[in-house]
């Protein structure tokens, strides 16, 4: 399936949720905030969330500086 990630497309296999879409593109897991079609998606329900053909996500990394 074909999913649009921050304006890149990236295909990935059907039936896929974000645990497995953060392991393709090589974002941990922690400290990630990931907006899917337009909604926030609580920590809570993020990794075994499931992934449809088309969607769109914004996916933020918190980082730290000084």
């Amino acid at each position: 399936m074909l999913l649009k990630v921050n304006g890149d497309s990236v295909e990935i296999d059907d039936g896929s949720n974000m645990d497995q879409l953060l392991d393709v593109l090589e974002i941990p897991k922690t400290k990630v905030a990931v907006e899917l079609n337009g909604v926030v998606i609580p920590n809570s329900e993020l990794l075994g969330k499931v992934l449809k053909d088309q969607d769109i996500l914004e996916i933020v990394r918190a980082i730290g500086g000084g």
